[in-house]
C-alpha cells in the first residue's frame, strides 16, 4: 500500500526535515509556522515550483518575495502486518 506524506524542505539548504506530515493541511500550518518565526508575517498566495509549494509573503522591506520553508510531497510504501507471517 503506498501512502502520501509531506515534508518541509528548506529552500536554500535543500535539507529536509525529520518530522513528516499525513495531511496537506498539517504540512501548510506547520509551514506557516515556521515561515511566520523567520519574519514572514504576511503570506500572499501559495506557488508551485519545482514539485514544491512555496508562500509568497511580505518580508520586513515590503518586497514580496518566496518563503523559506516549502512543502514537498512523498510515496512511502505500508507494510502489512496483520497479515499470516504477523501471526507467528
Amino acid at each position: 500500500m503506498i501512502k502520501v506524506i509531506y515534508y518541509l524542505r528548506h529552500s536554500d539548504t535543500h535539507e529536509r526535515c525529520f518530522r513528516y506530515y499525513e495531511t496537506l493541511a498539517g504540512a501548510r500550518i506547520a509551514q506557516r509556522s515556521r515561515n511566520a518565526r523567520l519574519g514572514y508575517k504576511t503570506r500572499v498566495q501559495r506557488t508551485v515550483e519545482a514539485d514544491l509549494e512555496f508562500e509568497q509573503c511580505v518580508n520586513a522591506e515590503g518586497n514580496i518575495v518566496l518563503a523559506t520553508w516549502a512543502i514537498e510531497e512523498d510515496h512511502i510504501e505500508l507494510c502489512d502486518l496483520t497479515g499470516p507471517a504477523a501471526e507467528d
